[in-house]
């Protein structure tokens, strides 16, 4: 009786490989003026882990880092496919980037990061084409978020403003103040906190 003969990770990979042969778009994405068709992260992830689970293949995030530019967290991790019948492993890298005002950043990059190491390392087509739709949908975002944003902190420096008048009789000293605070790393929002707590102990000293 002939034993049956185990295959290798390289081979494993190639079964896989096989065994997805190509995934269609099942998301549509919409952003003003820019429409495109793309393909979920859980599409990806759904039907590859199948494949992974029949030839008996784990990925594993095992290290990661990560920088924020404004709105945008870049993620680069690398990973390692093992074969959990032998033990045997390679390393494979992967980047990815999100776009999040508050702190989902980094969830979305490494989702964007696992979703094409994926696509790549198994070599499943798509027909979709990131670089042609990202960049302006991006730019666009950006440009919304940077004027609320300078729109908001124009809006609470003008309350910080008054409130310092209240406190000092003038506005004397106010953008020393602000540039002392700056440096020291403070937010407008913390440098708004501290304006109200003191406003507020004043009102309680008054009453």
């Amino acid at each position: 009786m002939s034993e049956e003969v185990k295959m290798n990770l390289y081979q494993k990979i190639s079964a896989v490989m096989k065994d997805v042969e190509y995934l269609s778009k099942d998301d549509a994405i919409e952003f003003k003026s820019t429409k495109y068709k793309a393909i979920s992260e859980e599409k990806v992830t759904s039907t590859v882990r199948e494949s992974l689970i029949r030839h008996g293949l784990v990925i594993l995030p095992v290290e990661q880092s990560h920088k924020r530019e404004d709105t945008l967290t870049t993620v680069d991790v690398k990973y390692k496919i093992v074969d959990i019948d032998t033990g045997q492993f390679e390393m494979l890298a992967s980047s990815g980037t999100g776009a999040d005002t508050q702190d989902k950043g980094v969830g979305k990059a490494m989702t964007y990061s696992y979703k094409y190491l994926l696509l790549r390392t198994f070599a499943i087509p798509t027909g979709e084409d990131p670089d042609k739709v990202s960049s302006a949908e991006l730019d666009e975002k950006q440009r919304v978020e940077s004027e609320k944003k300078a729109a908001e902190e124009q809006k609470i420096m003008k309350q910080m403003e008054i409130k310092w008048e209240i406190l000092a009789g003038s506005l004397d000293g106010f953008e020393q103040w602000v540039d002392g605070m700056k440096k020291k790393k403070h937010t407008i929002h913390q440098m708004h906190e501290v304006l109200a707590k003191k406003l507020l102990e004043k009102n309680k000293e008054s009453a």
